[in-house]
């Protein structure tokens, strides 16, 4: 039996001839079976790593920006010494990342808007940047590699073009 039959086979809990009946047939059903199943394992395995990316590492103090609205001050108190790592910067000091706000209407629908953040990596190594609604966890995590520039929905609105969004580094 094939590893994404036994892993179909644990998650749904079917028997083990029937699951390598499925194997075996190469009829529309069974492969239908298997692409559902290649999806669930798919996305459990990519949740798990997206909360050991978000969960564990240091990261970079926030940065703020937004789109139609002002974006959301610093805290005139400093963080604690050591309890966020450094932004990535230049030769010349300048921040690696910078990230841009969006807007876009959809093509079927104008009044449903796409909030889109344009992430840019201005240095030659890679970094993996978290961009999320200000105050929210309602995360995306980009990996840039040097020198790139990535375009990707943060979310979506119902005739909203403001949005407001935090940013960090993470190591």
């Amino acid at each position: 039996m094939c590893f994404i039959c036994r892993m179909c086979f644990v998650l749904t809990e079917v028997d083990a001839e029937r699951a390598k009946k499925m194997c075996d047939d190469r009829s529309t059903w069974s492969c239908g079976y298997l692409a559902i199943c290649v999806a669930i394992v798919s996305s459990l395995l990519a949740t798990k790593a997206d909360a050991q990316i978000s969960g564990f590492g240091r990261t970079s103090a926030p940065m703020y920006g937004g789109s139609g609205i002002s974006t959301r001050p610093s805290s005139s108190t400093r963080p604690m010494e050591g309890t966020y790592a450094p932004n990535h910067k230049t030769l010349d000091g300048k921040l690696c990342i910078s990230v841009h706000p969006l807007t876009h209407p959809q093509t079927i629908n104008p009044k449903i808007i796409d909030q889109i953040v344009l992430v840019q990596n201005v240095c030659g190594q890679s970094i993996r940047v978290q961009v999320c609604y200000a105050g929210s966890s309602d995360c995306i995590v980009v990996p840039l590699t040097g020198n790139q520039k990535l375009q990707r929905v943060l979310g979506i609105a119902a005739g909203s073009t403001s949005f407001q969004f935090e940013y960090r580094e993470l190591y």
